[in-house]
């Protein structure tokens, strides 16, 4: 009952110093983890709007620097040929246009020019840059020549008041009125100009109106159904009086002008190539670029956001459905997310099993313990209940026979004298059996340590003794056995019991008593000393337990024999002190062979 209570005492502070801190640590690292994975998951609708916006500002941003940069451009370039500021007032010099060098900037098919008070049939320009020099620029120069009359016809129908409320972003300027005349001349009368160029001079000082308007975008479809994206802008000059009476060259302002200027956007840079290079520069993963085409359907791990770019553009559309053109989608899945969680979850388990698993291991270790401590407590009570039952005996009897002594319960000598011989016999194995004790205690609170000897020459000493030779023991010695880890005194123990428990036991009863034989061999490489008798043997249940301490065998070959019970158990804890061991074996012919196995003093540190 104390032994399980002590096992249930050593649980319970275990658990409550180790499991219990370790169960609930665990259990609130889990709900964190929990808490942690639900509050992600509520923020991926979030996280895909704000992919959708980041995507969203990146092409506006980038569209707007278009549309801003072309703005900037002087409404006077859109020509071939360009009278430049700074040679206001030599003679008459063009230059080629920025529009006709180089290629135009990235999204950009050309630039083009009409004057939209001509009507219908107005002429227009057509600035494309080095586009004229690739393969298919006839082609596109077909194309695009059928775009811009397409265009003047859409707003020659439309009128200049509603088209002109679709415009923004007034811009008036003062020009000087000479850049300006000479800028809208016809460029190729280059004999009118150079003489007419004193009539030039006398407007030196003048200077004219230029109202102009920022560039406004228009989706629609060809005739041929192909979807075109072009800016327009309108360049309002008034009326000049002065220039009237002027030479035909230079007499171009003088009723003003309504010029419509423009540039043809790449619809497939718009829709394709922009979003994509966007979406490299703004979107992390798990996010993703769907192009145009691209039908995604959203689903429990999958989020989709369509951006319809004609919208976010603010781009004018003539028919409703135009407006979802080159629609994209950006996607948000879940699922990389639920991988990780699940893969937080799985190290979490696996951590939590090695945990359980050394606390078992721990639980098992401390239990292990508990049994050990509780064993040798066992060991303990019985030896000094064995030991306290031992003495008894012999102190009954030393007082049984004294008393009989003295109270004259004795009347022969003989009778005297044989109650004299069981006292002495009594005191030497009560004292026996004192020392034993002792020696015991004394072996497993400070066991001696071993040194080198020569086994041989110890046993030689304890031969020449009084009790080796009265016990008629023959002593056989193997030579070449070299320095053994031994304990004399221990020595001198093991020898002195193994011989005196062969002396009670070790004989037959119905044959001639055989002499002892003590030895010494090799055995496995390994030094040993041996005892063998003729005795009756040992059965092999009790082979083990004989070295117990006050272990007695109950057969009737060991009932007529009294002992201490501690005598080959004193033969196992020296042999165990000398880092050897003990055993018995059954010797050929009948008998038994104790051995005791020592070390080699040249292994004993390997």
């Amino acid at each position: 009952m104390a032994r399980l209570t002590t096992r249930r005492t050593a649980l319970a502070l275990y658990s409550l110093l180790l499991v219990v801190p370790t169960l609930v640590l665990g259990g609130l690292l889990w709900f964190q983890l929990a808490g942690d994975h639900r509050a992600e998951r509520q923020q991926v609708p979030a996280l895909a709007s704000t992919a959708a916006r980041r995507m969203q500002d990146g092409l506006t941003a980038r569209f707007d620097e278009l549309l801003a940069r072309e703005n900037e451009r002087s409404f006077m370039v859109y020509r071939d040929f360009v009278y430049p500021e700074d040679l206001v007032g030599s003679d008459v010099a063009f230059l080629p246009s920025p529009l006709t060098r180089g290629l135009p900037p990235e999204g950009i098919l050309s630039w083009f020019s009409f004057d939209i008070s001509q009507g219908i049939g107005a002429e227009f320009s057509i600035f494309a840059g080095e586009h004229k020099q690739l393969p298919d620029s006839k082609t596109l120069a077909n194309k695009l020549k059928r775009s811009v009359q397409e265009l003047i016809v859409h707003d020659v129908q439309e009128g200049f008041q509603k088209r002109i409320t679709r415009y923004g972003g007034l811009h008036i300027s003062s020009v000087p009125l000479s850049l300006a005349v000479i800028n809208f001349s016809h460029e190729r009368d280059h004999s009118c100009l150079r003489a007419q160029l004193p009539s030039l001079r006398r407007l030196d000082d003048e200077a004219v109106d230029v109202h102009r308007y920022s560039f406004h975008v228009r989706f629609y479809r060809g005739a041929d159904g192909t979807p075109r994206v072009v800016a327009t802008r309108v360049i309002l000059i008034d009326k000049v009086e002065l220039l009237r009476g002027m030479p035909t060259c230079y007499s171009n302002l003088a009723e003003g002008a309504l010029i419509h200027q423009g540039f043809f956007i790449d619809p497939e840079w718009l829709f394709g190539a922009l979003p994509e290079e966007v979406a490299k520069q703004s979107l992390r993963q798990p996010e993703a670029f769907h192009p145009q085409g691209a039908a995604l359907v959203e689903s429990g791990e999958t989020l989709v956001h369509t951006l319809y770019p004609v919208e976010l553009l603010e781009i004018e559309v003539e028919r409703p459905r135009d407006a979802e053109y080159g629609r994209f989608q950006i996607s948000l899945s879940s699922a990389a997310l639920r991988a990780r969680q699940a893969s937080q979850n799985w190290r979490l388990v696996a951590v939590a099993c090695m945990l359980l698993l050394s606390l078992a291991t721990g639980m098992v270790l401390l239990l292990r313990s508990v049994a050990v401590e509780l064993e040798q407590a066992r060991r303990t009570e019985d030896f000094v209940a064995a030991v306290t039952h031992e003495l008894r005996t012999p102190i009954a009897t030393i007082r049984l026979h004294g008393e009989m002594l003295r109270d004259g319960w004795v009347t022969t000598d003989n009778k005297r004298d044989e109650y004299h011989g069981r006292i002495v016999d009594e005191t030497q194995r009560l004292e026996a059996m004192v020392e034993r004790v002792l020696e015991k205690s004394r072996l497993s609170s400070s066991p001696p340590n071993p040194e080198p000897g020569d086994l041989n020459e110890v046993l030689r000493v304890l031969m020449s003794e009084e009790i080796a030779a009265r016990d008629g023991v023959q002593l056989e010695l193997a030579e070449g056995l070299g320095a053994v880890l031994m304990n004399r005194d221990g020595l001198r123990s093991i020898v002195t019991n193994l011989l005196e428990n062969a002396r009670k036991y070790g004989s037959r009863e119905d044959g001639p008593r055989e002499a002892t034989l003590l030895c010494t061999c090799t055995r496995d490489g390994q030094p040993c000393l041996e005892v063998l008798d003729r005795g009756p043997g040992i059965p092999d249940r009790d082979k083990q337990r004989i070295f117990e301490a006050f272990f007695r065998r109950s057969d009737a070959t060991t009932r007529g024999e009294r002992g201490t019970g501690l005598g080959l158990h004193l033969v196992k804890i020296q042999a165990q002190a000398m880092d050897g061991d003990a055993q018995v074996l059954d010797r050929p012919g009948g008998g038994s062979i104790f051995r005791v196995t020592l070390r080699r003093a040249d292994t004993a540190k390997s």
